[in-house]
């Protein structure tokens, strides 16, 4: 099982890193399980999908269909859109009123 594993690598490392894996899984005839957010990548060495959201199944199956799938919440994961079902923004007070800071000063 692989948690996050190009979690702050730099793009040479984390390409590296990929082949790395695709290779050994290929070599020991492996099964991994791999939990990332980096979605160019993990497709790129994944034969099976799964995206979760809040919990939940919301893809399961091939990166050919993941990468096709018309369902909004999936294109906006595969396509890193900020505006979908998935909001980007949450709600909160301003910065400034975090450090009781007001305007001016």
């Amino acid at each position: 099982m692989y948690d996050e594993p190009f979690s702050g690598l730099d793009p040479i490392s984390l390409r590296t890193a990929a082949k790395l894996i695709r290779e050994l899984n290929d070599a020991m005839g492996l099964t991994s399980v791999f939990v990332s957010h980096e979605l160019t990548e993990t497709l790129g060495i994944a034969d099976h999908v799964i995206i979760l959201n809040q919990g939940k199944v919301a893809f399961e199956g091939s990166v050919d269909a993941v990468r096709n799938s018309e369902d909004p919440l999936v294109y906006q994961y595969i396509h890193e859109l900020p505006d979908g079902p998935v909001q980007f923004h949450h709600p909160a007070q301003p910065l400034a009123a975090d450090f009781g800071v007001t305007a001016g000063g």
